[in-house]
């Protein structure tokens, strides 16, 4: 751990340039995101549509329309694609059903109609190439809620395009019956204006002749088609072409509302004959009046309240004309101006059998407008900015800032080259060392640990960081036999190994390959060995320790003799014939449990790290290890408690106060001490003990002692050394109700 600094600071040269075209890069990165926020000029057109609960917004960047599709009501984006649209980025909305359908012109000059669903799914519906050949504007027309467009295709002179009830179809004019090929097409002056009954382009042919042609198809998707004799010019045959035409057509599409032409301009009916008639029935009077076709029954009037609009106040209404009746929508037209009136970027849609009619001027404004309710939801150009700028797209985050790094640059590229470097470099620095070690302990796994003979010591001729390698010739015994190996190793010159010295190796037998132990190499400890239900067969006594008996025990398991000093505690008596669970570490053998009580208890074993506060030693020696009194503070948690315990160490080893050891018991038994430690202290007579078996050391005593007249319950495991009397007197902690009590000091003896 402590390594991983200085290996920092010495390669913190290489991460200098890194950190530095870093922060050019961050720089770069948060300008590339605030170039990627919208603004008013990159908006083309926004609509609404499903009852006001989408928003669609067009934004015009790097030659492309960029398209969002949002839920107003949460900010978020459901849908987002792009359009290589043609440089003017023309666009005419129509909602048709639940789907918003957008025309518009790619770059190629041909016509594209996106259908969009609330869900976010588009579907392109123009399947052939219509070439629009001029702008978008100039060849598209409107009628009752329907779009028309005119264009060429190849083989084919003139082509109408129709999109109605959410599809498009495609009419071309070389399949109609005419004397001749059609070389163009022009709608008759006025016809998408109401003056004619239904729309009509004037087609002229190869041979000179005129031919007219419904601009709308009927429910067969067949166009109208009259085909003058000579060249007549409309005006003189018009009655005559638009009774043929109806005849296809039929009368139900007519136009049923126009603008008289003379002042204060009202909305009048058209009528049978193409002449106006009376003015549209409107609650209040409207005038300087402009009408939108919505769809075969119903039209928007829309105009000022006064003859002179200057005066008046912007107001509307909605007129179906098979019902003859006029529902107000002033409250649309509030944040409209006049002025709006008058441009084509202000568009209007309703279906027949739907209470939203829905509108769009131009950029600045969009929005839903239910009939019955009079419910307005209106979305202005900075509503939809906020949404689009507060989108994630936009904001500092990992995956904006891994889209930037994958676009590339030059900046890119040398800040991923200066980062590798150090960070390579690092990587090594930091990892190499513990993978070296991990494979040195893949070698020696399978080695043994042996005494090995210097034989000579021979110079290399090599040198790692100054110092020498050198070989050295190694003798040393493996299962009687005398083998010879030879290793290589770096040495100081003031620590030079020499001939005869005696150093200790691991020897791979399968390999027979021979290396030097180095700092940090450690043996792999071995598996403990249980032995359980081990008979007692001998009992030898080496005096008193305290009020405890110092013990030599013989144990037998399957025809094998295992020896343990032992403590035994005053008034516990170890029995031959009784059983006992051991366990084997290393070639250490201790108790684990003695007694079928103890052998047989349930309950969940720990392991707690303890710290030694005080050490008391005794004079006596057994089996080359001595006993020793301890007082250890064990913690749980937050909770600690100091026990008195009593071990067998080394008699060679000193043991210090500060020293960590471990201690084995049952989590219930901790839990309890360490509860019983919340509740009342104070001191308490022994008046009985009992013992119930031996855990690990410790004899497990069951206590009865007595404080102001009531008796209380010890149980739990006391050391042998100081052991627990009648008439001794203790400090317990202790539970009124339980009648439970712990031991928190022994008596002084």
């Amino acid at each position: 751990m402590k390594r991983i600094p200085v290996i920092f600071l010495k390669y913190i040269v290489f991460f200098i340039p890194a950190i530095i075209i870093s922060i050019m890069l961050w720089n770069h990165y948060q300008d590339d995101l605030e170039n990627g926020k919208i603004t008013e000029n990159d908006v083309q057109r926004i609509f609404a549509f499903d009852e006001g609960k989408r928003v669609v917004s067009a934004v015009s960047k790097d030659q492309q329309l960029h398209y969002a599709m949002y839920d107003p009501r949460s900010g978020k984006r459901i849908k987002e694609w792009t359009t290589a649209s043609d440089p003017f980025n023309e666009m005419w909305p129509s909602i048709q059903g639940n789907n918003l359908l957008l025309a518009l012109k790619n770059k190629d000059e041909q016509l594209m109609i996106e259908k969009l669903s609330p869900n976010g799914e588009k579907k392109e519906l123009v399947q052939q190439k219509l070439q629009i050949p001029s702008f978008l504007n100039t060849n598209t027309y409107q009628w009752n809620g329907r779009f028309v467009f005119t264009g060429e295709m190849e083989g084919a002179a003139a082509v109408i395009g129709e999109l109605k009830d959410g599809q498009f179809y495609v009419h071309n004019l070389n399949q109609l019956k005419l004397p001749a090929r059609p070389v163009s097409i022009d709608a008759v002056m006025n016809s998408f204006k109401g003056q004619t009954p239904i729309p009509i382009f004037e087609i002229t042919l190869k041979n000179d002749e005129k031919a007219y042609v419904s601009g709308i198809s009927n429910h067969k998707h067949q166009l109208g088609v009259y085909v003058s004799k000579g060249a007549e010019p409309f005006s003189l045959i018009d009655d005559t072409v638009e009774q043929q035409l109806q005849k296809t057509i039929g009368s139900s599409q007519a136009f049923a509302v126009a603008v008289e032409s003379e002042y204060p301009k009202r909305a009048r009916k058209v009528k049978a004959d193409g002449e106006l008639g009376e003015v549209v029935p409107t609650s209040k009077p409207i005038y300087q009046t402009y009408v939108y076709q919505l769809n075969e029954e119903e039209v928007l009037i829309a105009g000022s309240t006064t003859k002179d609009e200057a005066k008046g106040k912007l107001t509307g209404y909605i007129y179906n004309h098979r019902t003859n009746k006029a529902t107000s929508a002033d409250k649309l037209f509030h944040s409209l101006s006049y002025e709006s009136l008058q441009g084509q970027a202000l568009s209007f849609n309703k279906n027949v059998k739907s209470n939203w009619l829905y509108y769009s001027s131009n950029k600045q404004l969009t929005g839903a407008y239910e009939t019955k309710t009079n419910e307005l939801k209106e979305f202005p150009l900075q509503t939809i900015i906020s949404i689009e700028n507060a989108s994630p797209a936009h904001q500092t985050s990992v995956d904006t800032f891994t889209q930037y790094v994958m676009k590339g640059g030059a900046l890119v590229i040398n800040w991923v080259i200066w980062l590798f470097i150090p960070l390579l470099l690092f990587v090594i620095a930091i990892f190499l060392p513990p993978i070296l070690r991990l494979i040195r302990k893949n070698k020696i796994k399978d080695s043994v640990t042996l005494q090995a003979y210097i034989v000579s010591v021979r110079e290399t001729g090599t040198y790692i960081n100054e110092q020498p390698v050198v070989s050295l010739q190694l003798q040393f015994q493996y299962e009687g036999k005398s083998i010879e190996k030879t290793v290589n190793t770096v040495v100081s010159y003031t620590q030079m190994p020499q001939p005869g010295q005696h150093i200790v190796i691991y020897y791979h037998p399968k390999k027979q390959k021979a290396m030097l132990l180095k700092e940090g190499d450690s043996s792999q400890p071995s598996q403990p060995k249980i032995i359980e239900g081990a008979v007692l067969r001998k009992i030898e006594s080496y005096g008193t320790v305290g009020r405890g008996t110092v013990l030599s025990l013989t144990f037998e398991s399957d025809q094998k003799s295992y020896v343990i000093p032992m403590i035994q505690a005053t008034g516990f008596q170890f029995e031959t014939g009784e059983k006992a669970d051991l366990i084997d570490i290393n070639g250490q053998l201790k108790m684990t449990a003695y007694g079928h009580e103890v052998r047989n208890r349930s309950g969940k074993d720990v392991t707690l790290t303890g710290t030694i506060q005080r050490v008391k030693q005794y004079p006596i020696a057994i089996h080359e290890q001595k006993p020793v009194l301890l007082d250890v503070t064990v913690s749980n948690g937050e909770q600690s408690i100091t026990k008195t315990v009593s071990q067998f160490i080394p008699d060679h080893m000193q043991i210090a106060a500060g020293t960590q050891i471990t201690i084995q018991t049952k989590k219930e038994d901790m839990d309890r001490e360490m509860t019983l430690l919340q509740e009342k202290q104070g001191s308490a007579k022994v008046t009985k003990v009992a013992f119930a078996g031996v855990i690990g050391h410790l004899p497990l005593a069951i206590i009865q002692v007595e404080r102001n007249g009531m008796l209380y319950e010890v149980k739990q495991p006391i050391d042998p050394i100081t052991s627990v009397l009648p008439g001794d007197e203790l400090w317990v902690a202790y539970h009124e109700m339980t009648r439970q009590a712990s031991i928190v000091k022994y008596a002084s003896i």
